[in-house]
C-alpha cells in the first residue's frame, strides 16, 4: 500500500512539475519575443545588415531574415514530427498522467497497468532529458534544473512502477 501511494504521488508531482515548467516556458517565451532587427546608418554603407538600396540617411531598416533563421527554435520543440510543448500536448500528457495515477489507485496489482506506467514514464524521461539538453542550449539554466527534477520524479516513478509490478508478479496473485 505504501509503495502504490509513493508511486502516486511522485506521478502527481512529475506532472504539476511538468505543467509548472511548460508554463513558465511560455511566459518567457512571450516576455522575451526580440522584435524584428533593425539597423540604423547611413545608406551606402558597405557591410551594413539590413540594408536596403534607397533607405535615407538614419533611417531605421528591417534586418532581412534567411528563411531558416527560426529552423533550429522549431526543431528544438519537436520530436519525432510531435511539438510536445504545443498546448494540446501539454493537456494530454497531464491528463494521460493523472489516467495512470488513478489506474494505479484502483488496480494496485494490475501488472499491465504497472508495465504500462513503467514504459510512459520511461518515454517521458527521455522528453524530460531532451528537455534539460535544450535548456542548457538556451542558456536557461533554472528551466533545465527544473526539467531534470521533473526526468528524475519520472524515473523515481518508473522505479516504483517496476518494484510493485515484480511484487504482484511474484505473489502468484492474477496479473490482471
Amino acid at each position: 500500500m505504501r509503495l502504490r501511494v509513493v508511486l502516486i504521488a511522485l506521478l502527481v508531482a512529475a506532472t504539476a512539475a511538468f505543467v509548472v515548467g511548460v508554463s513558465i516556458e511560455r511566459s518567457q517565451g512571450e516576455a522575451h519575443a526580440e522584435p524584428a532587427t533593425t539597423v540604423e546608418g547611413e545608406a551606402g554603407e558597405p557591410g551594413e545588415a539590413g540594408h536596403e538600396e534607397g533607405a535615407e540617411n538614419g533611417e531605421a531598416v528591417r534586418a532581412e531574415e534567411s528563411p531558416g533563421a527560426h529552423a533550429d527554435e522549431d526543431n528544438a520543440e519537436k520530436f519525432l514530427g510531435i511539438d510536445y510543448e504545443a498546448v494540446p500536448f501539454i493537456v494530454l500528457a497531464a491528463a494521460f498522467s493523472l489516467a495512470l495515477a488513478a489506474a494505479v489507485w484502483l488496480l494496485p496489482e494490475s501488472v499491465p497497468v504497472l508495465a504500462l506506467v513503467v514504459v510512459a514514464m520511461v518515454a517521458f524521461t527521455a522528453l524530460d532529458v531532451r528537455e534539460v539538453v535544450h535548456q542548457l542550449d538556451e542558456d536557461n539554466h533554472g528551466l533545465a534544473l527544473l526539467a531534470g527534477v521533473v526526468a528524475a520524479l519520472h524515473l523515481g516513478v518508473a522505479a516504483v512502477a517496476l518494484a510493485l509490478a515484480r511484487e504482484a508478479a511474484a505473489s502468484g496473485r492474477p496479473l490482471a
